[in-house]
């Protein structure tokens, strides 16, 4: 889930630092995120969407059951609630955001503590498949969504150990300083980002794009160098469909770096 806010530097997106602990990107800043659990997909959980199914798989555009694309919805919601403390909906009566999390985290049914799951605030943007030489491989689909007003964003302390609020612009300065280690699909995602100047801009022009493209990175070796090419990159066979500056990455002594797409 790629959670924006407009702040007094203009557009600001929410990153959360992975735990050093984890066995994937442990120490990197990502967006909110995990995968999809089974109880996602219930009709009982599906009932609770501000949408139906059929609406929201229109709106991924991909060969999948409704349920299965409505279920992504949910677990976008789900996984940013437990994550950074931030609902897209509406708890159920009694529940505070506190008590749910703890709740969640020892095995509650997120279905159980919420009344409402605001779909609709998502909108579909980029589904990222890692390459097929990657040792473990992920498909995850992006989501951009205003954050929920009222709500302060807390992370978990588990998972992700610290959260930020931050201008594209910023943390794209901080990773080139190696002040912060951002993944391609990610680093790529904030710098399409820093073309917009409001959550309003960036919204409009996710909705506009229908279906999300499916953008797979292309990993090669050259002179005992690792490099990664992304769409837009002249070794890349997709053009640029997200925008931004960044179409080739170096991985060198363990972080990436963007480099010029020669």
């Amino acid at each position: 889930m790629v959670v924006l806010r407009d702040g007094a530097r203009g557009l600001e997106v929410y990153l959360v630092k992975r735990s050093r602990t984890v066995d994937f990107m442990a120490g990197a800043h990502v967006f909110p995120g995990g995968r999809l659990d089974k109880a996602d997909s219930s009709p009982s959980t599906c009932a609770l969407l501000s949408a139906e199914a059929s609406d929201l798989h229109a709106r991924l555009g991909e060969a999948l059951p409704a349920a299965h694309a409505a279920g992504l919805f949910v677990a976008a919601i789900r996984e940013t609630f437990e994550e950074a403390g931030l609902l897209l909906g509406r708890l159920a009566a009694g529940w505070g955001a506190d008590d749910a999390r703890r709740a969640v985290a020892k095995g509650a049914l997120f279905s159980t503590l919420v009344e409402h799951l605001d779909a609709k605030a998502l909108v579909p943007w980029v589904r990222w498949v890692t390459p097929e030489i990657s040792p473990k491989r992920f498909d995850a689909r992006f989501f951009l969504a205003r954050a929920p007003e009222g709500q302060e964003a807390r992370v978990d302390g588990h998972e992700a150990t610290e959260g930020l609020w931050i201008t594209p612009g910023e943390a794209l300065e901080r990773w080139a300083e190696g002040d912060m280690l951002l993944p391609p699909a990610t680093a790529k995602s904030i710098d399409a980002l820093a073309v917009h100047r409001t959550v309003e801009a960036a919204l409009a022009a996710a909705a506009a794009r229908r279906p999300p493209p499916v953008l797979m990175p292309l990993v090669w070796n050259e002179d005992g160098r690792a490099y990664i090419s992304l769409p837009g990159d002249p070794r890349h066979a997709m053009p640029d469909v997200l925008g931004g500056r960044i179409f080739r990455v170096q991985l060198l002594e363990g972080r990436y770096r963007a480099v010029k797409a020669a």
